[in-house]
């Protein structure tokens, strides 16, 4: 063989390999979907499907798996330890607490996973299979499935739309750096004093306005038969259960 048959031959199989899709290309047909979980399934859904994706090399069918959380940046109060791990007390025995600032995570849509994926027969079974999982949302026990001859195969479910995705963030993620500060309380919540100091017969009580710039509640509390108001730090007050 030539050198000029040899070089058109090299020519025509790079040709040929180039035609195969690539990764970027085969990310471009994935969409979003969304799946239903077990109350308080959806990181064990998410973890578990990972694993399978990695585990049966499916990685250019699905593209992403997202719990959508909220990060805020609360206040809240703790206790001052020293050295030896001990609570610090002051002179009057009583233990000293400090305010300090706590990045929390918050599920927005509790009992859902949102996948980007190539969606097919074959990867519709490898997320239903996840345990936990429900299924997809758009489809039910009505019209999931269908016969298609001797074959029962699953009905695609509706792909979100990219102005969805968009409004949902999926394609976007929150840093402890874009926490936002967050004020705990709003008017009408039940709460209870937890600090030191509580000016009621009984530390449950309701809060009657909020003063977001200096972080402090006015609760209204019993005291004497009477229903009497006190200004307290929103670090003394919790959720009452």
């Amino acid at each position: 063989m030539s050198n000029d048959q040899m070089a058109e031959g090299l020519s025509h199989e790079s040709d040929v390999s180039n035609t195969a899709p690539s990764k970027s290309e085969t990310a471009k047909k994935a969409r979003w979907y969304i799946v239903h979980t077990y109350s308080g399934y959806e990181n064990k859904v998410l973890i578990t499907l990972k694993q399978k994706v990695e585990n049966m090399g499916l990685q250019d069918q699905f593209f992403d798996i997202v719990v959508p959380v909220e990060k805020v940046r609360d206040v809240i109060r703790q206790k001052v330890k020293d050295k030896n791990g001990d609570f610090k007390k002051n002179e009057n025995g009583d233990y000293i607490e400090e305010e300090v600032e706590k990045i929390t995570e918050y599920k927005i849509f509790p009992s859902y996973v949102f996948i980007k994926m190539i969606m097919s027969d074959d990867n519709q079974n490898v997320v239903r299979s996840v345990r936990g999982c429900t299924g997809f949302v758009g489809l039910n026990s009505m019209n999931a499935t269908e016969r298609v001859g001797d074959t029962i195969v699953h009905n695609a479910p509706p792909a979100l739309s990219d102005e969805e995705v968009r409004e949902l963030g999926l394609e976007s993620e929150m840093t402890e750096d874009k926490a936002e500060l967050r004020f705990r309380f709003k008017v009408g919540d039940v709460v209870r004093i937890t600090g030191q100091y509580c000016p009621f017969e009984d530390p449950v009580c309701t809060v009657e306005s909020v003063d977001e710039e200096n972080n402090t509640v006015t609760v209204m509390g019993n005291m004497f038969g009477r229903r009497i108001p006190a200004e307290l730090s929103a670090t003394d007050v919790e959720m009452a259960e």
